[in-house]
């Protein structure tokens, strides 16, 4: 990757949470917040996107120099369940204290594990079926990571503005990867 291409993606990235943010402002589907707000709020959570990207590049490259690629999926598949089980019970514990119905959280943990799920068929497409797993694991577990203070504010608003922008983000920059790292044809 080029110095170019780096501050294309990081530039584009940050447009792309920006402008999630603006659409929330003008549209109010998540409660009124003002332009700025979004505009504030998109370009913080991009580059927190951004650095949780790195952070999943820089563990993929140390892990794949001391585990064979077999192993490593089966830990990243290990992951995402756990973090799975993560968001629906330890939030239902900590949000309804064990008492209440489970569905809600299994859901609210459902549609990223979704999401991730899609945009791992989508980088197939580009990059190979090779991909599929650290797609998901990198859309679902570094999501959910960079997103954990978001969840743990109880604040719905906040939350599923977070929460989209970061997985718009985090789908730009793993679908773009592929066409950025690839040589130039001269």
């Amino acid at each position: 990757m080029t110095l170019k291409r780096f501050w294309v993606l990081l530039f584009s990235t940050v447009a792309v949470g920006i402008s999630i943010g603006i659409f929330y402002a003008l549209t109010g589907v998540f409660g009124d917040i003002r332009l700025f707000f979004g505009v504030e709020v998109g370009g913080f959570v991009a580059a927190t996107s951004l650095m949780g990207f790195w952070a999943y590049l820089m563990l993929n490259f140390t892990v794949r120099n001391f585990l064979p690629w077999r192993y490593w999926v089966w830990v990243q598949i290990l992951l995402v369940g756990v973090v799975f089980y993560d968001m629906v019970y330890f939030r239902y514990l900590q949000f309804s204290g064990g008492q209440g119905p489970l569905f809600p959280y299994v859901v609210f943990a459902t549609i990223p594990l979704f999401w991730a799920i899609l945009v791992a068929f989508l980088k197939t497409r580009v990059s190979g079926t090779r991909s599929f797993v650290p797609t998901v694991f990198f859309m679902y577990c570094f999501t959910i990571l960079e997103w954990f203070v978001a969840l743990k504010s109880g604040i719905p608003s906040v939350t599923h503005i977070i929460g989209t922008i970061l997985m718009g983000c985090n789908a730009y920059v793993i679908l773009l990867l592929g066409k950025m790292v690839k040589p130039q044809s001269q």
